[in-house]
């Protein structure tokens, strides 16, 4: 456990509120809404997405690796009232120790810029996913649309990798979730605010599993 990793958890939440209010928390409540049936969220981080879900589904499984992060959930959980109702694992989003086919839906938001391999991250999340199963999605991405600010986001990867919790700036995560055996049900291609422009480039959207 890193004195880094300590001080992005405690000041995770505080340091993304900008975005929350700007764009980020009605993209969630947007999102989440249709979730149902038995859900897996992977890389829960502080527990941000808990009152976006909706009371009905069947259950409710978080993972989150990081130790400081997972303090933070843990306390959440009883904030929002979700005690005995929900699941909580310290599993990371490429190691998931779940059998196959063990949900309907896995939500990720804000997490496969930061795993180690999003080719391995999804591979798991297909294999804990039943036939058909939905990945409810948001992640900034690499500027696809938007070339010029590529070269800045090449610029500041290294640093924003080493000082934000190994998150890069320059994943093409909708060609990974197509290359994981996705198809789209759905996809908003997005500019988000309240944050540097080098991670306003923002995929929305529901992906089913093939």
């Amino acid at each position: 456990m890193s004195i880094r990793s300590y001080f992005m958890a405690k000041f995770y939440d505080a340091s993304m509120k900008k975005m929350e209010e700007a764009c980020l928390s009605t993209w969630r409540s947007d999102l989440l809404s249709e979730v149902h049936g038995d859900v897996l969220e992977v890389g829960s981080g502080t527990g941000v997405n808990l009152p976006y879900y909706p009371k009905p589904i069947n259950s409710l499984v978080l993972t989150e690796p990081d130790p400081h992060m997972l303090s933070l959930l843990r306390s959440h959980i009883n904030e929002e009232g979700y005690e005995n109702k929900v699941r909580v694992e310290g599993f990371a989003a490429d190691a998931l120790e779940f059998p196959d086919n063990s949900f309907d839906t896995v939500v990720s938001t804000l997490v496969l810029c930061s795993v180690n391999s999003p080719e391995t991250a999804l591979g798991e999340i297909k294999r804990v996913l039943r036939p058909g199963g939905k990945l409810y999605f948001i992640e900034h991405v690499i500027a696809n649309e938007t070339p010029y600010l590529i070269k800045w986001q090449k610029i500041f990867q290294p640093f924003w990798v080493a000082m934000c919790g190994n998150c890069h700036l320059t994943r093409d995560t909708e060609m990974h979730i197509t290359h994981a055996g996705f198809e789209f049900h759905n996809i908003e291609r997005l500019k988000s605010s309240g944050g540097p422009p080098i991670v306003s480039p923002t995929i929305k959207g529901i992906a089913i599993s093939v």
